[in-house]
């Protein structure tokens, strides 16, 4: 017996069809797969291919012979993500899961494709390289001889790739009753020298030229010169939205943004990036998850008091606010509130805001100071935190979200619309780039600001695969129902902060109007979320009684997935939304959309929901009934929604990040 290694996609499953046809000897398999099953008798096999580190095989058959396969680390990478997004786990996005199997975290994906020909070369008695297997199979085969005994060969028998794709292969197509033709043709791809120039975009050539460029070059695939990184730079990140208690959409971003560069980073030595909040320089390793998994948090002023950093302004600002709320009688307190509000008073609390920051950045904070002297580049997540940080002779970056504060001003309280557009004012003065984190929010800025093309980076958010997926639906509810009033009748669900954007008013007429004209069905509108802004125009034309509607108020980040996965559709009926976070994390636990058909809804949403005119309230019932009745069409929509999910990813999102980066520093659109 002698091992036949190699990383995956690099021509192994073609060599032993080679060997069955040519030369009559079979072949088996071993690996630690544990859906699939090991021949009892492997070892009886003149051949056993593997994919498996050397450390990896048993103990009693490391030192057998072993022919290694190489092949360009390009081309297998990419027919690897091909092959796992056809074959291995359909519905997933070949982008991702290139990023992901270039990176091979954790040891992932046969330890990655570097220390797969690594530590293989140093053992193998032959080295084949693929290139060379497709040009002369039978030359190359014939090598085996110094190491196995080989019958005469066959020529006339000899196969190519068309004829494997086209045919009946012994090895390739499953085995019995499992063999199928289509998973042939997914197989053999092509067997072509070079694919991957076509297929790997610009920042996913630099990456993997970063992690494998060494070993690429070791072995004859990529010239010195092409390994060379470029000059060291200093990044940083304006990160103050990590020092609140909320989980809003920018701190979520900052979060999965960390997230994803955390892995990165390393891989782009020639580049310093730090974020920087209202406290120092924060690591990304120390960085919380998107999501805190593990919270429990009971109430506001416990998630104030447990914070992980010392006091400051917005925290002691929140404590006096949740203490005259607690000792004052609420008729007393709403007018006050009220006052607050609408008054001048939040205006005069935000300027000292601000100086009381650029007293502490510019003056009395040495440490940050001197990295942003150094830094050549600025991102900031949002337009209102533009002025948050000195940035006059540096490059900035600046994340925009969306523009309701230009397009919606009646959504919002006046003092934000004054602030978002203050920022993106001193932006277009300062000259920043731009990241748009849509398509419909790009549009959106060209039309309004007429930015240079040049300053423009499209990069989408993402959700949290590792928190929100489809395990969830196997989790039993009833623990987090009882938490929040549900009944464990089937529920449409809605997650946002109650504020007039998001049309929850039409949304519940719709379902009311749904519930009228089927008395029998029995469902639920869950409203999940904290009350916001303007909720008085929210509730201002809904009767009194909302049968059927259940307000969770604030949920737990611990109990999104399971309420997202058990429903039956979010909806996300909104009036303009820049990206629309909550249904690709949604989408993600396999729950299907009802989502305005505006802006970056069905850009984001894909084939996975149900596009609907926000104010047409027949028009968004009816996309209830059906989400709630027809199981087929339900089921058709769910699959196309956890498909849809996986083209966004937190390292997709940062990997497109550093490139914007690299962008603007190198002068290059």
């Amino acid at each position: 017996m002698i091992w036949l290694a190699s990383f995956p996609r690099s021509g192994n499953t073609f060599f032993r069809n080679v060997l069955h046809e040519v030369y009559g000897l079979t072949s088996s398999t071993y690996h630690q797969d544990p859906d699939r099953e090991v021949d009892y008798n492997f070892t009886n096999y003149p051949v056993v291919k593997t994919h498996l580190l050397p450390e990896k095989l048993p103990q009693e058959l490391k030192d057998l012979p072993a022919v290694y396969l190489i092949r360009d680390g390009r081309d297998s990478l990419v027919s690897i993500a091909h092959h796992r997004k056809d074959i291995v786990a359909p519905g997933t996005d070949f982008y991702n899961n290139l990023l992901e199997a270039t990176l091979a975290q954790n040891g992932s994906f046969f330890g990655g494709w570097s220390e797969n020909v690594q530590q293989w070369t140093k053992k193998a008695a032959i080295i084949i390289r693929f290139e060379d297997l497709i040009s002369d199979p039978i030359r190359e085969v014939e090598k085996l001889r110094s190491i196995i005994d080989l019958p005469a060969p066959n020529h006339s028998k000899l196969p190519t790739f068309q004829s494997l794709r086209n045919g009946q292969p012994a090895y390739g197509g499953g085995k019995g009753e499992a063999f199928s033709a289509e998973r042939v043709k997914k197989h053999f791809r092509s067997g072509k020298v070079g694919g991957w120039k076509n297929e790997v975009p610009p920042e996913l050539q630099r990456l993997l030229t970063n992690i494998h460029g060494a070993t690429l070059h070791q072995f004859g695939y990529l010239e010195a010169t092409e390994h060379k990184l470029p000059p060291s730079r200093r990044i940083i990140i304006e990160a103050s939205k990590l020092s609140t208690t909320d989980n809003d959409g920018i701190k979520r971003y900052l979060t999965g943004l960390s997230q994803g560069l955390a892995p990165l980073l390393p891989h782009f030595p020639h580049l310093d990036i730090s974020m920087v909040d209202n406290f120092g320089v924060v690591q990304f390793e120390s960085q919380q998850p998107i999501v805190a998994k593990e919270q429990q948090a009971t109430s506001e002023e416990k998630a104030v008091l447990t914070d992980r950093r010392t006091m400051s302004y917005e925290k002691s600002l929140l404590l006096l606010k949740l203490y005259i709320k607690k000792v004052l009688p609420s008729s007393v307190y709403r007018p006050i509130a009220s006052l607050y509000r609408n008054g001048p008073f939040r205006r005069y609390l935000n300027s000292f805001k601000n100086v009381a920051r650029n007293t502490a950045t510019g003056m009395g904070w040495a440490p940050i100071q001197e990295i942003i002297q150094s830094t050549d580049l600025i991102h900031i997540p949002l337009p209102q935190h533009f002025d948050f940080l000195p940035h006059e002779g540096k490059r900035v970056l600046l994340t925009v979200h969306d523009f309701s504060h230009l397009l919606f001003p009646e959504y919002h309280e006046d003092l934000n619309v004054e602030s978002a557009e203050k920022g993106m004012q001193s932006a277009i003065a300062a000259r920043a780039s731009f990241l748009s984190v849509s398509s419909a929010t790009e549009d959106d800025l060209k039309r309004l600001y007429q930015p240079p093309a040049e300053s423009l980076h499209l990069v989408p958010e993402a959700a949290d695969t590792d928190f929100f997926n489809t395990e969830a639906a196997k989790t039993n509810p009833a623990n987090v129902f009882m938490e929040y009033g549900i009944p464990s009748s089937p529920y449409l669900m809605c997650l946002s902060t109650i504020e007039p954007r998001k049309n929850l008013a039409n949304t519940i007429k719709a379902f009311l109007q749904l519930k009228q004209d089927n008395p029998d069905l029995d469902c639920n509108l869950v409203v999940c979320g904290k009350k916001g802004w303007k909720t008085d125009e929210i509730f201002a034309d809904l009767p009194a009684d909302l049968p059927g509607v259940i307000f969770t108020g604030f949920v737990n980040d611990a109990d999104l997935p399971v309420l997202y996965a058990h429903a039956r559709a979010l909806c996300y009926v909104s009036f303009y939304e820049g990206f629309g976070l909550p249904i690709v994390e949604a989408m993600s636990c396999g729950t299907p959309t009802i989502y305005g058909n505006n802006s970056s809804l069905p850009e984001v949403a894909g084939d996975g929901g149900i596009g609907v005119d926000p104010n047409d309230l027949p028009e968004i019932a009816a996309a209830m009934h059906q989400m709630l009745t027809d199981n087929d069409f339900h089921a058709q929509k769910s699959d196309a929604a956890w498909r849809q999910a996986n083209k966004f990813s937190w390292l997709k999102t940062a990997l497109l990040t550093i490139n914007a980066y690299e962008n603007i520093l190198n002068d290059t659109p």
